[in-house]
């Protein structure tokens, strides 16, 4: 049986590239990442996101907007262990609607796939108020990087999960 390629991977996307060092403190007692610090190098993706593109929380800010998490989803497949340093590739996909969607991918040394996911967050005004459409700032971001939108080569079979 094989599985169909997740949207998450297949629209067009902005990526972003950045490594992290396992710390101490974030290894539990099994001596492996614990799974929780897994979201912290998303973070540190968007983050890295953020500073290549220009859209970073003060951008989202200084634009009059918050950005609230509403999703997040991480497949884990093989641990990380003190003092890797891993790279974490960050995609921004380019879709439809007023909501931001990150996809994910954690690699060890090796070039192995630690952890996968992704991500989605919503535009809301300062006092809470979901935008139900794209906000005018976030669509000029749009129009002005979707010329170095990059798309995967098209596949039959799903790489390993997001």
């Amino acid at each position: 049986m094989t599985r169909r390629r997740s949207s998450a991977w297949s629209t067009p996307f902005l990526p972003a590239h950045c490594q992290v060092r396992v710390r101490f403190q974030e290894v539990d007692s099994l001596r492996v990442v614990w799974h929780g610090h897994y979201l912290s190098y998303f973070e540190e993706g968007r983050n890295a996101f953020g500073r290549r593109y220009g859209f970073g929380y003060q951008d989202i800010l200084a634009a009059g907007y918050i950005a609230p998490l509403v999703h997040l989803s991480i497949d884990y497949f093989r641990p990380a262990r003190f003092d890797q340093v891993l790279d974490v590739e960050t995609r921004m996909h380019l879709e439809p609607g007023a909501r931001i969607r990150f996809a994910y991918r954690i690699h060890d040394p090796a070039g192995e796939q630690v952890a996968g996911g992704c991500s989605t967050q919503v535009f809301t005004d300062p006092d809470g108020e979901l935008c139900l459409v794209r906000p005018a700032f976030f669509a000029e971001f749009l129009a002005r990087w979707h010329d170095e939108a990059q798309h995967d080569p098209p596949r039959d079979v799903a790489p390993d999960r997001p």
